[in-house]
């Protein structure tokens, strides 16, 4: 008889949708032991404290989080690295007998971990400095389209026109592998073998969404998000990945265009609304992604809704709870939802303080 699959619980939508909070609530009316392993390309850095929305302290001491502040921010992190840090984190929390629930809405992280990423070529940087040349040229443009058209049709096909920054890189792939990057693609192997996924996806209203979305990004800013981006610029320069954040960006625009400080201060309304609306398009991306994503179980509410939990933690009760947990049950019976959280084995991470409460992933 085949050993059953290992469960991984997962829930994912789009930034502000109330995850982590959610993520807690199921951890500790499970029932049985929960370590949650963040997927969230800012939240991995230290020092990307507001502008990540990282996990409250009461939060940390609810349940075990990883991949929470463990890199330096000027150490690039690409999703194949996260999908290796990643299983690496699970493995352990298998050891210690509980389950682990990524959390998060870095959809290529989520897709790395989950499917696994392809082996593909390593930059050329001049190549891809010479492609990205061309790009920027009215003539050019086209002629990499109809290039990428011949080399590899399906990515042509599968990648939106605007999307140069993906389009650039499949065409690249293409002239040095000297295969079409969807070719590559298909070979990919998942980092966890032996992993039944079962996988929640929140989508709140629209308009509710718009709502909390301006209610966090200006509770950033009143939480000092200007002087944590100027911190990690004055620290870091333009080495640190997170400048390209959903909100350290448009800060480091004003900073750029002002070269004052105070200037960038006295803006800070302008930048706010600045991000709000880069936000909202952000959300609106990853309701895109997540809905090519396959086997999700969505539901139509915010990760607070008061009815979010319960469905969440019978879907993952019916479809997810190992057979040993059932069996360990009387005959007959369930792991009640309200069951009290059952003490987690291996140390609690340290809690990272955080002084604000938004989520600003990269575009």
């Amino acid at each position: 008889m085949p050993e059953p699959l290992t469960p991984i619980l997962g829930i994912v939508g789009p930034t502000a949708s109330g995850k982590t909070g959610l993520a807690v609530r199921v951890a500790e009316r499970a029932g049985f032991p929960i370590e949650v392993v963040s997927c969230d390309a800012c939240q991995i850095y230290r020092g990307l404290d507001i502008g990540a929305g990282k996990p409250e302290p009461e939060e940390l001491d609810a349940a075990p989080h990883h991949l929470v502040g463990v890199l330096d921010p000027d150490d690039p992190c690409s999703a194949g690295r996260f999908a290796t840090l990643a299983a690496e984190a699970i493995a352990g929390i298998r050891r210690r007998g509980a389950i682990p629930l990524v959390v998060g809405g870095s959809g290529l992280y989520f897709r790395a971990l989950r499917d696994g990423v392809f082996d593909g070529p390593p930059v050329d940087p001049t190549l891809r400095a010479r492609l990205r040349r061309l790009d920027r040229h009215r003539r050019g443009r086209p002629r990499l389209d109809r290039l990428l058209a011949r080399l590899d049709p399906a990515a042509e096909r599968r990648i939106h026109p605007n999307d140069r920054v993906r389009r650039l890189r499949a065409l690249e792939v293409a002239l040095l592998a000297g295969e079409p990057i969807s070719s590559l693609r298909i070979r990919r192997s998942p980092r966890l073998g032996g992993a039944h996924w079962t996988v929640v996806a929140l989508d709140p209203p629209r308009d509710e969404l718009a709502a909390r979305i301006a209610r966090r990004v200006r509770a950033m800013f009143a939480a000092g998000f200007i002087e944590e981006a100027l911190r990690l610029h004055d620290r870091h320069g333009d080495a640190w990945p997170g400048r390209r954040a959903i909100g350290y960006r448009e800060i480091l625009a004003e900073l750029a265009d002002t070269g004052d400080p105070a200037a960038v201060r006295n803006r800070r309304q302008e930048i706010a609304s600045r991000v709000i609306a880069a936000t909202r398009r952000y959300a609106k991306r990853q309701r895109t992604w997540f809905r090519a994503e396959r086997e999700l179980r969505w539901l139509p509410l915010a990760g607070d809704a008061p009815e979010a939990s319960r469905k969440t933690c019978e879907h993952f009760l019916a479809a997810a709870l190992p057979a040993r947990a059932r069996h360990d049950s009387p005959a007959g019976a369930t792991v009640p939802v309200s069951a009290a959280p059952v003490p987690r084995s291996g140390p609690v991470p340290t809690p990272v303080p955080r002084s604000g409460p938004v989520p600003t992933p990269f575009p």
